[in-house]
């Protein structure tokens, strides 16, 4: 299981300009900025600016972002995760003990990540 970090745009921008995965959230901007999406979106480092995947006239409001990058991981699997007909059963997967424990050790690490985080906030 790949994880990634989401950061809170209020908390924290990207260091560089780039695409990243993002939430947006309402806007007054275009008929693009009245829903909820959450995919690509660029942030202008310069502007301090998040833009909208595909008009970069108006800025986006962007709640959320992560450098994380899932079209990546999936050019980095192997081949044989890449056929997924027939790789894990779903019907049982989250019967294998190692997936259970695995889950279990995310959470836990979740839950101290946001400890630690509120306790640096104050």
């Amino acid at each position: 299981m790949r994880t990634s970090i989401w950061y809170r745009t209020e908390a924290k921008n990207p260091d560089k300009s780039g695409y990243y995965l993002s939430y947006r959230g309402f806007g007054m901007g275009g008929m693009s900025d009245y829903d909820h999406a959450n995919g690509y979106m660029y942030f202008d480092k310069l502007e301090d600016k998040w833009y909208d995947y595909e008009d970069m006239r108006d800025p986006a409001i962007v709640y959320y972002w992560t450098d994380a990058d899932p079209e990546l991981w999936c050019e980095e699997d192997p081949p044989s995760i890449r056929i997924r007909k027939g790789y894990l059963p779903k019907s049982n997967a989250h019967d294998i003990p190692a997936v259970q424990d695995a889950w279990e050790a995310v959470q836990e690490a979740i839950k101290r990540y946001e400890t630690v985080k509120a306790l640096c906030q104050k």
